[in-house]
């Protein structure tokens, strides 16, 4: 039996690299088994918007082309594996090797004499219509080329060496007779424009090396090293966000740099991930602080800021937004990174962007005019399955209200870095500080916190760690209802387990598992750290953040995980897909955590 230990687990996650709409996965339910995989080439182009799709069951495209290894005219068994650079697909004839050698150009090349056979899905689920013209078309440019629909571009596929021929719909890249074959894919999204071969392409070596140097210089900025436990996956959860992190192309929606969340089924940049991949990055502050800035690219007239930025979404953002945590990101940068280097043109631009984004929950988000401010919609929590949320809407929520309270913070003290007049400054403080006062008074029951419906006055009755992130204000809130929050966390209904901090507590009847029914996900694991580290319980964020990288370590970068026994949880699917794939979501969380607690 054929088997090869590979980097990276395209079961885990499709293989792509940073800025490139390509990617290799293994088919719908393969396994890393000889025999049991099919390696497919992908279009991650697909903008998957969930709040306009009406059949999470539906193929979305993602899986474009079937490439199978052939030998003596019959496709034979295969085994894929990855290195840090390339996908490798072998035979017990011979292997091909593959290496996304520019954002838009695949090399393969073999010198085994095996074959390599294209066949291109047609039709395509609900983000790809089907081709109007053959799938398969001759270059017409005179070269020994053919064009293949690609999801939303073409690919152009070039012989370098070997012989290119079409059979019976697919296509067949046949060695030469030293036994070798070289291939060149090329990404072609110029329509109108005829594709046309290149005069020369760069040689196998070369686009190896090019990956490895992009790679490394990445791992070198932002995370060189992590403590010992935790160095056997640093290199694996680097490449997960460097491979999910989209450039401005002149195609896409990507003003900025931005880190994408999770190949095929969230294959969107979500806009409030953007602040804590800003902390995350921030050993390269220059790259950090242009993926901060990316979401006020797209923000609204009335100063929304979408939730996600995708490739031509439709429509931009769907219908929702996210918490708004730039100020507590912004504030922890300030404490925690030297932002010397910023230009004051991009800090002035920051500071009008959160301006903006603050004055629209002022203006939207307080229905009822009590001064705390509401959630409209559970799309809007981040938390969208959770039973703290279930009284309705418009439901206001202690944690909104304190990550509203920091960006007022934000403001004031940013503004005094930026040269801001002293009356505008002490107004957000002002402001700031008045919030605080009703959190306790509006959402505190002397026991823990609550949500609740600003137009019936239901209360929540869960133990929900959404809530508990209202912590993120440490020493702005009384002592009492610090201690008394920390009790609860950490009593018998609270959120403590071996793998982290569950977002419901375990013996909540709502207890089910899910994203934020009781699972140890992500965003509660880095907002919970950062809460209890305001609180001034560092011994606490440490044990939280060492737990839950231990569950990364161990079972890679999903940024969901079961809160019983720690494993990765695949209940969510969506598009045909069993299970998520890696998040640079988690992988991002677990350089951070790994690099700050793990000593």
């Amino acid at each position: 039996m054929i088997y090869n230990k590979s980097f990276v687990n395209l079961l885990d996650s499709p293989y792509g690299r940073r800025g490139s709409y390509f990617a290799f996965a293994n088919r719908t339910n393969g396994w890393d088994m000889y025999g049991k995989s099919t390696l497919w080439l992908c279009n991650t182009r697909s903008n998957v918007t969930l709040y306009v799709v009406k059949d999470l069951n539906v193929p979305n495209g993602f899986r474009q082309i079937k490439l199978e290894l052939m030998h003596g005219g019959k496709t034979v068994p295969t085994h894929i594996s990855t290195t840090a650079e390339e996908v490798v697909l072998t035979s017990r004839y011979g292997a091909i090797r593959f290496v996304i050698a520019e954002r838009g150009l695949i090399l393969g090349r073999s010198t085994d004499g095996v074959s390599l056979l294209f066949t291109k899905k047609t039709g395509g689920g609900i983000f790809t219509p089907p081709a109007p013209e053959e799938p398969i078309m001759k270059m017409t440019d005179g070269s020994n080329g053919y064009v293949m629909r690609f999801g939303q571009s073409n690919l152009l596929v070039a012989p370098l060496s070997g012989s290119l021929t079409k059979k019976n719909g697919e296509l067949i890249m046949s060695p030469d007779d030293k036994g070798e074959m070289e291939i060149a894919l090329e990404d072609w999204a110029t329509e109108p424009i005829v594709p046309r071969q290149r005069n020369a392409y760069p040689s196998y070596d070369g686009g190896v090396k090019n990956v490895r140097d992009d790679f490394g210089d990445f791992c070198k900025k932002v995370c060189p090293s992590l403590p010992a436990a935790y160095e056997p996956m640093r290199l694996q959860s680097l490449w997960q966000t460097w491979s999910m992190t989209v450039d401005p192309d002149g195609e896409s929606e990507y003003v900025r740099t931005m880190v994408k969340m999770v190949h095929s089924i969230f294959e969107a940049a979500f806009v409030w991930q953007m602040p804590m991949q800003a902390i995350w990055l921030s050993r390269d502050m220059e790259l950090a602080w242009d993926v901060f800035m990316s979401g006020f690219e797209h923000q609204e007239e009335n100063g929304r800021l979408i939730d996600s930025v995708g490739y031509r979404a439709d429509p931009p953002g769907g219908i929702a937004l996210k918490p708004p945590v730039h100020g507590l990101c912004l504030l922890w940068l300030m404490e925690n990174r030297d932002l010397s280097s910023v230009p004051p043109e991009e800090k002035e631009k920051f500071w009008d962007g959160l301006r903006r984004w603050t004055e629209y929950f002022e203006n939207e988000h307080d229905t009822d005019g009590d001064g705390v401010y509401e959630f409209k919609h559970i799309l809007e929590t981040g938390w969208e399955d959770a039973p703290c949320y279930n009284v309705g809407f418009p439901c206001a929520s202690p944690e909104l209200n304190a990550f509203i309270a920091l960006n007022m913070e934000a403001l004031a003290r940013f503004g005094r870095e930026i040269g801001k007049p002293e009356n505008v400054c002490t107004m957000w403080e002002d402001k700031s500080r008045s919030l605080i006062m009703k959190i306790p008074e509006k959402f505190w029951d002397g026991t823990k916190w609550f949500a609740f419906n600003a137009k019936t006055g239901q209360r929540s009755d869960s133990s929900t760690l959404a809530l508990f992130c209202t912590l993120v204000l440490g020493d702005r809130l009384p002592q009492d209802v610090i201690d008394k929050s920390i009790k609860f966390m950490y009593g018998p209904d609270g959120f403590d387990t071996p793998y982290g901090l569950a977002t419901e507590g375990l013996t909540s009847d709502y207890f089910r598992h899910g994203f934020t029914m009781g699972s140890v996900m992500t965003p509660g694991m880095f907002l919970g750290v950062l809460a209890l580290e305001a609180c001034g319980r560092s011994d606490l964020a440490k044990d939280a953040a060492k737990k839950y990288c231990d569950v990364l370590c161990k079972h890679g970068m999903f940024h969901i995980n079961n809160a019983l026994n720690g494993k990765e949880d695949k209940t969510l699917t969506a598009f045909g897909e069993q299970g998520l794939f890696w998040s640079a979501w988690a992988s991002s969380c677990y350089f951070w955590l790994a690099d700050t607690y793990g000593k």
